[in-house]
């Protein structure tokens, strides 16, 4: 009975309890209305708030007088506050219909610390000239290289993808080249390490943040490896108290646009041209060869082969990530694994690479904390030697007969080919498809460090880095695919063996001393001393002779060649920095590295680099309190001193060669002396000022940047003349001088802030530069020989300006023949250059400066929007005023039948009842050559505006759950358009990238660029 009545009970109280839950959850899951007001902490009205129902679609915003009305809310939900410039809440409905919201201002944009050399710094603090960039601003951008996802972002900055090679690299330049025969690239540091492995090996997913530091300010801790900019990569780290899984994968189609491809004639033009070549020789130079058959009756021709075309293919990209960021109040760890796998545009060629990174950091107790940092990578990629550069592959290929196929109507291919009045040529299809060349990279980072709180505020850190690598290449080149133009196939077969190791080492010793007092004065002291050392051996195996094509290994040859070599430098630095403010307003930073270096002379090993910069919050400054919409105003003003030690490592010492001598008549092996050493050679040195102003307005929906810089760059490693009796022509020493100055602009705007958001970034900037001194006597460099040698450098103009004769037509006529100054092989008919000294004769004296590969202004611009769960972002990038030198026109307008040529040649002069168009000149023998040499009508305006980046998202909206907390799509398309006039493939191109002075702004031919169009997912857990 009583086992009964407790069942009675029971069913009785469960059922009360299951319907108090029913109406309880009937109470807080109906949708309501819910209205209020959103004000400051001033009690004044906020407009265009948004108010949105956390995780779902639901918003709205705040009208004029900040009131707002919400329907259709649950009962239960949260509603997210947020407004530019203020602190955003999360508040829970809880029921109620009417919530009144205060919003406080946000100073944490003012107060977010950045990365600087050897430590961080709050943005508002900063007295250098740096640029800075979260990568998770560029999240959607899915290229290999993270450098793609780099440009047009930062201003003072030039990034050129002058190639499309897969994984390939891309030239950077910071404020203008420094150097002429030392390096230009900027410094790499990662993690607080100098590296040697750039930034190839990194996944861009694993990237936190980049810095980009610009003036010696701001790089002088860098010393004699900062002259040309400083590259801060932070990579991701763990957080306290946060589990984050991120997945992200993505596919991508790549092609290679058509606009610019080589405009030369299909099977048709060519035949015609040919046909009235031979015609042409036979009426005006008494010749008696007759019309090859295969050239005799243009019209039968089909249009033949796009010998381009033949090498492109549409291919294919993927890439997975997978990270974890984890942490407690002991342990902070950050894992991310990668995998990219691009194929190339051009077949047969490809990179693979899988990169893994692990950030973990061990705090032992309140004062002492340990970290540990490990990477790797392993880069498998292919990719023919000298593909896009001269007359090898991609410029070989598109000078060929188009009626020659490449492959027989039988399946088989040629492979090579001799049409009547041509060079010979190999089958360039099938010298890509069975060339191998297979390269296989392996590098690994080590950084450990522990860092000890002696005192409140003084600590002591010790770090030890180590960056090993590996480099191994192996070649094989079977006999019906050795050789090219000028020596077709077959030849005998080779193959090589190559690789390369390195080992950099790196231990620093840093103290480092924060402090407050009374609250007005800020301190912080840094002192430190490392030690470095970097050490490389390299072996080469060249192997011939092979028996067959059947085993491409060179251990098969009969014949091998083996060479070696080894090199070390090492380095000894003192650092030191001290930052002080006062009041939050005055901000003053002195900076100081001394570096000794093996590289240098036996006199000159040490070096000293200084800088200073001083800032005004002017802001914080009582008159400036009340001036409307101003929110935050710095000005800063740097100097300092910065160098260059990529000089090689032996530079500063005399060299011994081998070398034969004749004994008694017998010939007997012996060494004689290489160069004559320079004991006093040393660093190149930048010194360089800079002025700028930071502006936010409108409670930081403007932010504006600016910049002036000036550097001069001087004791440029440069030959000098020396007596021949010394038994040499020059020795290398430290006599040469550039300077640098010019403006750089950054805007940021937030331009929407309610239901539809749209922001700005938009960077310009105006970079110049010219040289001062070269060597002894001011000579210049560059521009002597009529081909092949383009750009001239010389005192008092900018670098590498273009240098040759000024095209000035065609002799039309004989009495424009008769009264115009003229070459030794001009005659009617032929080209016509300028006069430029005016002595009646054209020859190299007329050679004058004929374009200017250095850009008026760089740009970039990039739009982002959201609504709802939906975004979009735009990124342009463009440069205004760079000439760009096409000098494949040096063959495609060889009017001697011996290449394909631009359609344009069949408008040719032929004679004066047949003169064309007056641009290209007669085939006449020995008249030819002075229209191949070097002149302004291959120089074309480079100015561009190119698409990088145009992406479309979609979040997923996710009910509360314990799996996924949040999922998005997207779709991306990459180099999606050019508008340039630049008539070319690639208005980037630039032979030499963004260094060196010879072939700067020069386009040889090159690995074209795609365009890529991807779609992708990012999933969090």
């Amino acid at each position: 009975m009583k086992k009964k009545n407790f069942a009675i009970l029971f069913r009785r109280t469960m059922a009360v309890t299951i319907m108090c839950m029913l109406s309880s959850f009937l109470i807080f899951s109906q949708n309501i209305t819910v209205k209020g007001k959103v004000i400051d902490v001033n009690k004044e009205s906020l407009i265009g708030v948004t108010i949105q129902v956390q995780n779902t679609s639901v918003g709205t915003i705040t009208d004029i007088d900040g009131n707002y009305i919400l329907s259709n809310v649950p009962s239960n939900a949260k509603l997210e506050v947020s407004y530019v410039g203020m602190k955003s809440q999360i508040i829970e409905v809880g029921g109620r219909t009417s919530i009144d919201v205060i919003l406080e201002t946000d100073t944490e944009l003012l107060d977010e610390v950045v990365v600087v050399a050897y430590g961080t710094q709050k943005a508002r603090s900063v007295t250098g000239a740096m640029s800075r960039i979260n990568t998770d601003e560029l999240v959607d951008m899915p290229v290999s290289n993270i450098t793609q996802k780099m440009q047009g972002k930062f201003a003072g900055v030039q990034i050129l993808n002058n190639s499309g090679e897969p994984n390939g690299n891309l030239s950077i330049r910071v404020r203008g080249q420094a150097s002429i025969n030392a390096g230009n690239n900027p410094l790499v540091v990662i993690d607080g390490f100098p590296s040697s492995s750039g930034l190839e090996t990194l996944s861009p997913d694993e990237i936190e943040s980049i810095s980009i530091l610009k003036d010696a300010a701001s790089t002088t801790l860098y010393g004699s490896r900062a002259a040309n900019g400083v590259i801060l990569v932070t990579t991701k780290q763990g957080r306290s108290g946060k589990t984050e899984i991120t997945f992200n994968a993505n596919y991508g189609i790549q092609d290679v646009s058509s606009r610019g491809m080589p405009d030369v004639m299909n099977a048709r033009e060519f035949a015609q041209f040919k046909k009235e070549y031979y015609e042409d020789a036979q009426k005006y130079e008494g010749k008696t060869t007759p019309v090859p058959e295969q050239y005799a009756n243009p019209a039968s021709v089909s249009e033949g082969t796009d010998w381009y075309k033949v090498l492109l293919r549409t291919a294919n990209s993927q890439n997975y990530n997978l990270g974890l960021q984890t942490g407690t109040d002991v342990v902070k760890s950050s894992v991310n694994l990668n995998y990219n796998s691009t194929e190339g545009t051009i077949i047969n060629s490809y990179a693979n690479r899988f990169s893994v990174r692990s950030n973990n950091e061990f705090k032992a107790s309140d004062r002492i904390i340990f970290g540990m940092n490990l990477s790797a990578s392993y880069i498998d990629r292919q990719v023919q030697d000298g593909i896009g550069i001269d007359r090898q592959i991609i410029g070989s290929a598109f000078l060929m007969d188009p009626a020659l196929k490449y492959k027989n109507e039988d399946g088989t291919y040629p492979i090579s080919y001799s049409p009547p009045g041509m060079f010979g040529n190999a089958n360039y299809y099938l010298v890509l498809r069975d060339r191998q060349n297979p390269a296989k990279t392996i590098r690994g980072t080590v950084n450990t460090y522990a860092q000890v709180e002696l005192a409140e505020g003084l600590k002591y850190r010790i770090s030890a880095n180590a960056d090993m690598g590996n480099f191994r290449q192996e070649r094989w080149v079977p006999s019906y695919v050795s050789g090219g133009m000028f020596s077709a196939p077959p030849n005998p077969a080779y193959g090589s063996y190559n690789t390369f190791n390195y080992e950099n080492w790196l231990v620093e010793n840093t103290l480092t001393y924060q402090k407050t007092f009374n609250e007005v004065h800020d301190f912080d002291v840094l002192l430190g001393y490392s030690a470095q050392k970097s050490k490389d051996i390299s072996s080469s195996i060249n192997a011939s002779n092979y028996p067959s094509d059947e085993i491409g290994f060179f251990n098969a040859a009969q014949t091998k060649v083996g060479s070696g070599g080894k090199s070390a430098w090492s380095m000894l630095s003192w650092l030191s920095r001290f930052n002080y403010e006062y009041m939050n307003r005055y901000i003053l930073s002195f900076s100081y590295r001394r570096d000794g270096s093996s590289r240098f002379g036996a006199n000159a090993r040490w070096a000293n680099f200084p800088s200073f910069s001083a800032g005004w919050v002017a802001s914080e400054e009582g008159f400036l309190k009340d001036v409307n919409n101003l929110s935050f105003l710095k000005l800063r003003a740097s100097w300092g001193k910065v160098g260059n030690n990529n000089i090689g490592n032996y530079t500063s010492i005399a060299s011994v060669n081998n070398n034969n001598y004749v004994l008694d008549g017998t010939i007997v092996p012996g060494r004689q002396l290489g160069n004559i050493g320079n004991n006093n050679l040393t660093w190149e040195t930048t010194e360089s000022w800079n002025i700028g102003a930071d502006v936010s307005l409108y409670k930081d929906r403007v932010f504006f940047m600016y910049d002036y810089y000036n550097k001069v760059t001087n004791g440029l490693l440069y030959q000098i003349d020396i007596p021949y009796s010394s038994g040499f022509s020059n020795i290398q020493s430290n006599i040469g001088e550039f300077r640098f100055w010019g403006h750089e602009f950054t805007l940021q705007t937030k331009n929407l802030t309610g239901a539809f958001k749209w922001s700005t970034d938009f960077n310009i900037t105006f970079d110049r530069n010219k040289a001062v001194k070269l060597g002894t006597n001011d000579t210049p460099i560059g521009g002597y020989n009529n081909q092949v040698d383009y750009n001239r450098t010389a005192v008092g103009k900018p670098l590498g300006m273009f240098y040759g004769y000024v095209y000035d037509g065609v002799y039309m006529t004989q009495e424009e023949y008769d009264s115009q100054p003229k070459h030794a092989s001009s005659t009617v008919g032929t080209v016509r250059m300028k006069d430029i000294n005016g002595d009646k004769k054209i020859d190299s004296a007329d050679k004058t400066f004929i374009g200017n590969p250095n850009p008026d202004f760089l740009y970039g611009l990039t739009n982002s929007f959201s609504w709802n769960n939906f975004d979009a972002s735009v990124v342009i990038s463009g440069s205004v005023g760079n000439d760009i030198m096409d000098a494949t026109y040096e063959w495609t307008e060889n009017i001697d039948a011996v290449f394909n040529v631009r359609k344009e040649v069949a408008e040719r002069w032929r004679s004066v009842e047949n003169p064309g168009k007056g641009n290209i000149p007669r085939t006449l023998t020995g008249s030819t050559e002075l229209f191949r040499y070097t002149n302004s009508r291959w120089v074309f305006d480079g100015s561009y505006l190119m698409v990088k980046n145009l992406t479309l998202g979609y979040k997923v909206p996710l009910k509360s759950n314990p799996f996924i907390k949040s999922l998005r799509f997207y779709l991306t398309a990459q180099n999606l358009l050019t508008l340039t006039k630049y008539p070319g493939m690639n208005p980037e191109v630039s032979r030499s990238g963004t260094g060196g002075l010879s072939f700067y702004g020069v386009d040889h031919t090159s690995y074209p660029v795609s365009r890529i169009y991807t779609a992708g997912i990012n999933v969090s857990f």
